[in-house]
């Protein structure tokens, strides 16, 4: 099956975190980490509408002043989701600045900081309008919706501070079997739009006239969706970086990762290094792929490999291919 999900590794991988991520049901991009992002030109970054930060160590957020250079005329709201701490961070970034000149500009950020209850989290708004003056709220977990219906899941991992990974999955959807519509005796037509609507939002007992070849008639959406509709299994991308090589990160990561269609996912130390993987708080190669492995992932990408590896890259990346013949994204 193919991809839905184009996958831009803004750096090397042995440089800074970033990854701009498109979907071909999703009009706008989103970004996980916010390294150096200068590779990325005017028009990438300003389709992003959301950013997903693991955590604000310096090379997975520095590339944030980008975020505001490169906005502030698109009239757009962007959302940033991160750990705890994360309104702190912006409001640090945004404060770093004089905007004595921006109050006709339209643009304006939100930022959601995660916790691990997944019932509320806090939010801050940040308006232009507004002079960037910080306006408090909070937002239930079951009322955030990302845009076209995508959704979001996350898991806190430790890396001596909360490191955030990320799930994002592609709204329900169905299909029409053309030859199943025709062989049953349906026409095509714009009655087909409001059956896939009452059958996305669990209406299937209710009635709905049908173009037939001897005319209109009126049958029960489930029999329609018997007779020729085909439900198609949401893909989904998953991110994974700087945690600790724990029983219970690679557990969490494990079940964050489950059955989704390309892990991206850093794979810091090689494992004789392991003692150093334990000192730094990241996962070696290894427990990279074994994750990978575990969870039935379909594909994977690794990256956020330490310099010290840089040197001989073709060893390396021996190591990396490694036994993920056809798997690597």
């Amino acid at each position: 099956m193919k991809c839905n999900f184009d996958i831009k590794q803004v750096n090397s991988p042995f440089e800074d975190t970033a990854f701009l991520v498109r979907n071909t049901y999703k009009t706008e991009s989103m970004l996980f980490d916010c390294g150096r992002i200068g590779a990325l030109n005017n028009s990438e970054v300003l389709s992003i509408s959301e950013i997903f930060i693991s955590h604000t160590h310096i090379d997975h957020f520095y590339g944030f002043d980008r975020i505001l250079r490169g906005t502030l005329l698109s009239g757009k709201k962007f959302r940033v989701f991160g750990p705890p701490g994360i309104i702190k961070n912006v409001r640090g970034k945004i404060d770093s600045y004089t905007w004595n000149l921006i109050k006709s500009y339209p643009v304006s950020y939100e930022v959601i900081e995660l916790n691990d209850t997944k019932k509320e989290y806090r939010t801050a708004s940040f308006s232009a309008f507004d002079g960037f003056d910080q306006v408090d709220g909070t937002v239930l977990h079951d009322d955030i919706l990302l845009g076209d219906g995508f959704r979001l899941d996350f898991d806190l991992f430790d890396h001596r501070v909360p490191s955030v990974g990320y799930r994002i999955t592609e709204k329900e959807m169905v299909a029409v079997n053309k030859d199943a519509l025709a062989a049953a005796g349906y026409v095509s037509g714009k009655w087909l739009g409001e059956l896939k609507n009452r059958i996305l939002s669990g209406e299937t007992d209710s009635l709905i006239e049908a173009d037939m070849k001897d005319g209109v008639k009126e049958i029960r959406v489930s029999q329609a969706a018997e007779d020729f509709i085909e439900y198609i299994k949401p893909q989904s991308v998953t991110f994974i970086t700087d945690i600790a090589p724990s029983l219970e990160n690679c557990q969490k990561a494990v079940a964050l990762a489950k059955d989704t269609d390309v892990l991206l996912i850093e794979g810091v130390f090689l494992k004789e290094d392991v003692a150093h993987a334990n000192r730094k708080k990241h996962l070696t190669l290894d427990l990279s792929k074994y994750i990978f492995r575990e969870s039935g992932a379909k594909k994977a990408r690794f990256f956020h490999f330490a310099p010290r590896y840089d040197a001989d890259r073709r060893a390396f990346f021996d190591r990396l291919y490694e036994g993920m013949d056809g798997l690597i994204y």
